[in-house]
């Protein structure tokens, strides 16, 4: 998720997980290179991505989320969307979804990283201008 007042969503990805344990456990995270499997973007119809768009940013709104976050989704095999958690500072490496997600969305690492820091400069600005002096 991006933005404040209009945020959008980035194409979802998927983490499938390929471990002994069957859980998304640290060592299947962190250990087992084979433990986990990520596409991007996921493997979803047309009306899966659209919901689950409109779940991820139905979350960011409701939590007046600004800047960035990461709105991480269960895809129940009824094909019910369930929200999982909302990351509000998601990794940004060059390993770490959000990035991936964003690249895969068509926004680079550079644009990224210039629409956050003038997001954040404009939120600045709006909240300077309402203060009053008493």
């Amino acid at each position: 998720m991006l933005g404040g007042d209009t945020p959008r969503a980035s194409v979802p990805g998927e983490i499938s997980i390929d471990h002994a344990d069957g859980f998304y456990s640290y060592a299947a995270k962190y250990v087992d290179e084979a433990g986990t499997v990520t596409k991007i973007p996921a493997q979803l119809s047309r009306a899966q991505v659209e919901e689950v768009q409109r779940l991820a940013l139905a979350t960011f709104q409701v939590l007046e989320c600004e800047g960035l976050a990461r709105v991480d989704l269960f895809l129940a095999a009824s094909g019910e969307v369930y929200v999982n958690e909302i990351n509000t500072l998601p990794g940004f490496t060059a390993v770490s979804m959000f990035p991936k997600l964003w690249q895969a969305t068509g926004v680079s690492a550079a644009q990224l990283m210039n629409f956050l820091i003038e997001d954040a400069l404009a939120r600045a600005a709006r909240k300077r201008a309402r203060r009053t002096s008493v």
